[in-house]
Protein backbone atom coordinates (compact mmCIF):
# COMPACT_ATOMS: atom_id res chain seq x y z
CA UNK A 1 0.00 0.00 0.00
CA UNK A 2 1.29 3.46 -0.87
CA UNK A 3 2.06 5.65 2.13
CA UNK A 4 -0.10 8.42 0.66
CA UNK A 5 -3.39 6.53 0.94
CA UNK A 6 -6.64 8.48 1.09
CA UNK A 7 -7.29 7.86 4.78
CA UNK A 8 -3.96 9.35 5.79
CA UNK A 9 -4.47 12.30 3.46
CA UNK A 10 -7.87 12.96 5.06
CA UNK A 11 -6.41 12.72 8.56
CA UNK A 12 -3.52 15.03 7.65
CA UNK A 13 -5.81 17.66 6.17
CA UNK A 14 -8.11 17.43 9.20
CA UNK A 15 -5.16 18.13 11.52
CA UNK A 16 -4.08 21.10 9.39
CA UNK A 17 -7.62 22.50 9.22
CA UNK A 18 -8.21 22.08 12.95
CA UNK A 19 -4.82 23.45 13.99
CA UNK A 20 -4.12 20.67 16.46
CA UNK A 21 -4.29 16.89 16.68
CA UNK A 22 -6.67 16.94 19.64
CA UNK A 23 -9.13 19.30 17.92
CA UNK A 24 -8.97 17.27 14.69
CA UNK A 25 -9.70 14.09 16.67
CA UNK A 26 -12.76 15.76 18.16
CA UNK A 27 -14.03 17.13 14.85
CA UNK A 28 -13.76 13.92 12.83
CA UNK A 29 -14.49 11.52 15.72
CA UNK A 30 -11.23 9.60 15.44
CA UNK A 31 -9.22 8.72 18.57
CA UNK A 32 -6.28 11.07 19.09
CA UNK A 33 -3.75 8.19 19.36
CA UNK A 34 -4.86 6.97 15.92
CA UNK A 35 -4.28 10.39 14.36
CA UNK A 36 -0.90 10.67 16.05
CA UNK A 37 0.07 7.23 14.78
CA UNK A 38 -0.84 7.98 11.16
CA UNK A 39 0.92 11.36 11.28
CA UNK A 40 4.02 9.66 12.68
CA UNK A 41 3.89 7.08 9.86
CA UNK A 42 3.51 9.81 7.24
CA UNK A 43 6.54 11.64 8.60
CA UNK A 44 8.56 8.42 8.78
CA UNK A 45 7.80 7.62 5.14
CA UNK A 46 8.51 11.22 4.11
CA UNK A 47 11.76 11.20 6.05
CA UNK A 48 11.23 14.38 8.02
CA UNK A 49 8.69 16.50 9.90
CA UNK A 50 5.52 17.61 8.15
CA UNK A 51 4.25 19.68 11.07
CA UNK A 52 5.90 21.87 13.67
CA UNK A 53 4.32 21.22 17.07
CA UNK A 54 3.95 23.85 19.76
CA UNK A 55 1.74 24.53 22.76
CA UNK A 56 -0.53 26.64 20.59
CA UNK A 57 -1.01 23.90 18.00
CA UNK A 58 0.68 22.81 14.79
CA UNK A 59 2.23 24.63 11.85
CA UNK A 60 3.23 23.37 8.43
CA UNK A 61 6.79 22.70 7.36
CA UNK A 62 7.72 23.14 3.70
CA UNK A 63 7.08 19.44 3.13
CA UNK A 64 3.82 19.66 5.05
CA UNK A 65 2.60 22.57 2.91
CA UNK A 66 3.41 20.65 -0.26
CA UNK A 67 1.57 17.58 1.03
CA UNK A 68 -1.44 19.68 2.05
CA UNK A 69 -1.60 21.31 -1.39
CA UNK A 70 -1.65 17.92 -3.10
CA UNK A 71 -4.02 16.41 -0.53
CA UNK A 72 -6.53 19.22 -1.11
CA UNK A 73 -6.55 18.62 -4.87
CA UNK A 74 -6.64 14.82 -4.59
CA UNK A 75 -9.44 14.73 -2.03
CA UNK A 76 -11.51 17.23 -4.02
CA UNK A 77 -11.13 15.10 -7.15
CA UNK A 78 -12.08 11.95 -5.24
CA UNK A 79 -15.15 13.69 -3.80
CA UNK A 80 -16.19 14.87 -7.24
CA UNK A 81 -15.68 11.40 -8.72
CA UNK A 82 -17.81 9.85 -5.98
CA UNK A 83 -20.61 12.36 -6.57
CA UNK A 84 -20.57 11.85 -10.34
CA UNK A 85 -20.51 8.07 -10.03
CA UNK A 86 -23.40 8.10 -7.55
CA UNK A 87 -25.35 10.40 -9.86
CA UNK A 88 -24.64 8.09 -12.79
CA UNK A 89 -25.81 5.09 -10.78
CA UNK A 90 -29.06 6.84 -9.87
CA UNK A 91 -29.69 8.17 -13.38
CA UNK A 92 -32.06 6.31 -15.61
CA UNK A 93 -31.38 5.92 -19.36
CA UNK A 94 -33.63 8.87 -20.20
CA UNK A 95 -32.59 11.18 -17.36
CA UNK A 96 -30.66 14.38 -18.20
CA UNK A 97 -26.94 14.51 -17.49
CA UNK A 98 -24.17 17.05 -16.92
CA UNK A 99 -21.70 17.34 -19.80
CA UNK A 100 -18.08 18.54 -19.52
CA UNK A 101 -16.95 20.72 -22.44
CA UNK A 102 -13.43 21.97 -23.06
CA UNK A 103 -13.18 25.18 -25.08
CA UNK A 104 -10.30 27.12 -26.58
CA UNK A 105 -9.63 30.30 -24.53
CA UNK A 106 -10.70 32.76 -27.23
CA UNK A 107 -14.19 31.23 -27.41
CA UNK A 108 -14.89 30.12 -23.83
CA UNK A 109 -15.83 33.47 -22.18
CA UNK A 110 -18.57 34.38 -24.67
CA UNK A 111 -19.69 30.82 -25.42
CA UNK A 112 -20.33 29.83 -21.80
CA UNK A 113 -23.32 32.13 -21.07
CA UNK A 114 -24.78 31.58 -24.55
CA UNK A 115 -24.58 27.81 -24.19
CA UNK A 116 -26.20 27.90 -20.75
CA UNK A 117 -28.98 30.09 -22.13
CA UNK A 118 -29.63 27.52 -24.87
CA UNK A 119 -29.84 24.41 -22.67
CA UNK A 120 -33.53 24.15 -23.56
CA UNK A 121 -32.35 23.04 -27.02
CA UNK A 122 -30.52 20.16 -25.31
CA UNK A 123 -33.18 18.40 -23.21
CA UNK A 124 -30.78 15.50 -22.61
CA UNK A 125 -28.62 17.76 -20.43
CA UNK A 126 -29.13 18.89 -16.86
CA UNK A 127 -26.15 21.22 -17.05
CA UNK A 128 -22.82 22.05 -18.67
CA UNK A 129 -19.39 22.26 -17.08
CA UNK A 130 -17.08 24.41 -19.26
CA UNK A 131 -13.30 23.99 -19.01
CA UNK A 132 -10.98 26.51 -20.68
CA UNK A 133 -8.15 24.62 -22.42
CA UNK A 134 -6.11 24.76 -25.61
CA UNK A 135 -6.45 22.16 -28.37
CA UNK A 136 -3.69 19.85 -27.11
CA UNK A 137 -4.93 19.96 -23.52
CA UNK A 138 -8.51 19.37 -24.65
CA UNK A 139 -7.58 16.28 -26.63
CA UNK A 140 -5.66 14.90 -23.67
CA UNK A 141 -8.70 15.40 -21.45
CA UNK A 142 -10.91 13.61 -23.97
CA UNK A 143 -8.56 10.63 -24.17
CA UNK A 144 -8.32 10.46 -20.36
CA UNK A 145 -12.10 10.65 -19.94
CA UNK A 146 -11.90 13.99 -18.11
CA UNK A 147 -14.09 15.77 -20.70
CA UNK A 148 -16.96 14.78 -22.96
CA UNK A 149 -16.64 17.41 -25.70
CA UNK A 150 -13.87 19.72 -26.87
CA UNK A 151 -14.12 22.87 -28.96
CA UNK A 152 -10.74 22.97 -30.67
CA UNK A 153 -8.83 24.52 -33.56
CA UNK A 154 -9.55 22.04 -36.34
CA UNK A 155 -6.65 20.34 -38.09
CA UNK A 156 -6.07 17.27 -40.23
CA UNK A 157 -7.31 15.08 -37.36
CA UNK A 158 -10.74 16.74 -37.34
CA UNK A 159 -13.38 15.38 -39.78
CA UNK A 160 -14.91 18.17 -41.88
CA UNK A 161 -18.41 17.23 -40.73
CA UNK A 162 -17.30 18.21 -37.22
CA UNK A 163 -16.28 21.75 -38.24
CA UNK A 164 -18.37 24.30 -36.33
CA UNK A 165 -17.41 27.62 -37.95
CA UNK A 166 -14.56 29.47 -39.63
CA UNK A 167 -12.86 32.62 -38.37
CA UNK A 168 -10.19 34.95 -39.68
CA UNK A 169 -7.18 35.97 -37.64
CA UNK A 170 -6.89 39.78 -37.64
CA UNK A 171 -3.76 41.96 -37.65
CA UNK A 172 -3.89 43.81 -34.30
CA UNK A 173 -2.07 46.74 -32.73
CA UNK A 174 -2.35 48.99 -29.70
CA UNK A 175 -4.50 52.12 -29.89
CA UNK A 176 -1.41 54.37 -29.83
CA UNK A 177 0.43 52.60 -32.65
CA UNK A 178 1.57 55.10 -35.36
CA UNK A 179 0.01 53.08 -38.19
CA UNK A 180 -3.31 54.90 -38.75
CA UNK A 181 -4.43 52.84 -41.76
CA UNK A 182 -7.84 51.22 -41.34
CA UNK A 183 -8.21 49.24 -44.57
CA UNK A 184 -7.16 45.66 -45.25
CA UNK A 185 -3.50 44.68 -45.19
CA UNK A 186 -1.97 41.91 -47.28
CA UNK A 187 -0.40 39.02 -45.44
CA UNK A 188 2.98 39.89 -46.99
CA UNK A 189 2.73 43.45 -45.62
CA UNK A 190 1.74 42.20 -42.18
CA UNK A 191 4.60 39.70 -42.11
CA UNK A 192 7.06 42.50 -42.84
CA UNK A 193 6.38 43.75 -39.30
CA UNK A 194 7.89 42.20 -36.13
CA UNK A 195 5.23 40.01 -34.52
CA UNK A 196 4.26 38.44 -31.21
CA UNK A 197 3.18 34.85 -31.85
CA UNK A 198 2.76 31.60 -29.92
CA UNK A 199 5.56 29.04 -29.76
CA UNK A 200 6.22 26.60 -32.59
CA UNK A 201 3.68 23.80 -32.74
CA UNK A 202 0.77 26.00 -31.65
CA UNK A 203 -2.12 26.28 -34.17
CA UNK A 204 -1.79 30.04 -34.80
CA UNK A 205 1.98 29.82 -35.30
CA UNK A 206 1.59 26.83 -37.63
CA UNK A 207 -1.06 28.65 -39.68
CA UNK A 208 1.04 31.82 -40.05
CA UNK A 209 4.22 29.94 -40.99
CA UNK A 210 2.43 27.67 -43.45
CA UNK A 211 0.85 30.60 -45.32
CA UNK A 212 4.09 32.59 -45.13
CA UNK A 213 5.89 29.74 -46.86
CA UNK A 214 3.21 29.64 -49.55
CA UNK A 215 3.75 33.31 -50.44
CA UNK A 216 7.53 33.21 -49.97
CA UNK A 217 7.59 35.48 -46.92
CA UNK A 218 9.59 35.32 -43.69
CA UNK A 219 8.03 35.56 -40.23
CA UNK A 220 9.77 38.02 -37.87
CA UNK A 221 9.06 37.23 -34.22
CA UNK A 222 9.96 39.58 -31.36
CA UNK A 223 8.20 37.71 -28.54
CA UNK A 224 6.75 34.21 -28.23
CA UNK A 225 3.54 34.44 -26.18
CA UNK A 226 1.06 31.59 -25.91
CA UNK A 227 -2.65 32.22 -25.47
CA UNK A 228 -4.83 34.94 -27.01
CA UNK A 229 -5.37 36.86 -23.78
CA UNK A 230 -1.66 37.34 -22.89
CA UNK A 231 -0.92 38.34 -26.50
CA UNK A 232 -3.83 40.76 -26.44
CA UNK A 233 -2.57 42.41 -23.26
CA UNK A 234 0.95 42.72 -24.69
CA UNK A 235 -0.47 44.23 -27.88
CA UNK A 236 -2.59 46.74 -25.98
CA UNK A 237 0.42 48.15 -24.10
CA UNK A 238 2.38 48.57 -27.32
CA UNK A 239 4.88 45.71 -27.10
CA UNK A 240 4.21 44.69 -30.69
CA UNK A 241 1.63 43.46 -33.17
CA UNK A 242 -0.07 40.13 -33.38
CA UNK A 243 -2.73 38.08 -35.13
CA UNK A 244 -5.83 37.53 -33.00
CA UNK A 245 -9.41 36.39 -33.62
CA UNK A 246 -12.11 39.05 -33.70
CA UNK A 247 -13.96 37.48 -30.76
CA UNK A 248 -10.90 38.05 -28.56
CA UNK A 249 -10.53 41.78 -29.34
CA UNK A 250 -13.98 43.14 -30.21
CA UNK A 251 -14.59 44.65 -26.76
CA UNK A 252 -11.18 46.35 -26.70
CA UNK A 253 -11.75 47.71 -30.21
CA UNK A 254 -15.14 49.07 -29.16
CA UNK A 255 -13.54 50.73 -26.12
CA UNK A 256 -10.77 52.32 -28.20
CA UNK A 257 -8.02 50.24 -26.59
CA UNK A 258 -6.97 48.41 -29.77
CA UNK A 259 -7.03 48.85 -33.53
CA UNK A 260 -6.97 46.24 -36.25
CA UNK A 261 -6.75 45.60 -39.98
CA UNK A 262 -8.28 42.69 -41.85
CA UNK A 263 -5.71 40.39 -43.48
CA UNK A 264 -6.07 39.55 -47.17
CA UNK A 265 -4.21 37.90 -50.04
CA UNK A 266 -4.49 35.39 -48.45
CA UNK A 267 -6.62 35.68 -45.33
CA UNK A 268 -5.56 33.90 -42.14
CA UNK A 269 -8.62 31.65 -42.02
CA UNK A 270 -8.96 28.76 -39.60
CA UNK A 271 -11.74 26.44 -38.53
CA UNK A 272 -13.10 25.73 -35.08
CA UNK A 273 -14.22 22.14 -34.65
CA UNK A 274 -15.94 19.85 -32.16
CA UNK A 275 -14.51 16.55 -30.96
CA UNK A 276 -15.79 14.17 -28.30
CA UNK A 277 -14.66 11.24 -26.23
CA UNK A 278 -15.04 7.68 -27.42
CA UNK A 279 -18.34 5.87 -26.88
CA UNK A 280 -20.35 9.04 -26.33
CA UNK A 281 -23.80 8.25 -27.70
CA UNK A 282 -25.24 9.98 -30.76
CA UNK A 283 -28.29 11.25 -28.85
CA UNK A 284 -25.90 13.70 -27.18
CA UNK A 285 -23.30 14.37 -29.90
CA UNK A 286 -25.71 15.22 -32.72
CA UNK A 287 -27.79 17.89 -30.91
CA UNK A 288 -24.64 19.35 -29.32
CA UNK A 289 -23.02 19.66 -32.76
CA UNK A 290 -26.13 21.41 -34.08
CA UNK A 291 -26.39 23.87 -31.18
CA UNK A 292 -22.70 24.78 -31.22
CA UNK A 293 -22.70 25.31 -34.99
CA UNK A 294 -25.56 27.76 -34.56
CA UNK A 295 -23.94 29.61 -31.65
CA UNK A 296 -20.43 29.86 -33.06
CA UNK A 297 -21.75 30.81 -36.48
CA UNK A 298 -23.00 34.06 -34.93
CA UNK A 299 -20.00 34.59 -32.63
CA UNK A 300 -17.08 34.19 -35.03
CA UNK A 301 -16.15 36.16 -38.12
Amino acid sequence: MTWLDLRRLRYFRAICDAGSISEAARQISVPQPALSYHLKELEADFGGPLLNRSRSGVGLTEGGQLLLDHATIILAQVSRAEKELRALQRRGPDDPRIIRICSIPSVAPELTPRLLQNLSDLPQLAGVYVIEANTRESREMLSEGKADFAIIIADEKTPEEQYLASENMIFCMGADHPDREVGPITLAEALAEPLMLPAKGKPVRDLVERLAQQIGATVQITHEIDGPNPRKQATMVGLGRSFLPWIAIKDEVANGQMRYREVCAPSLARYVGLEWRERLDAEITEPMLKVLKSLLGTMLR
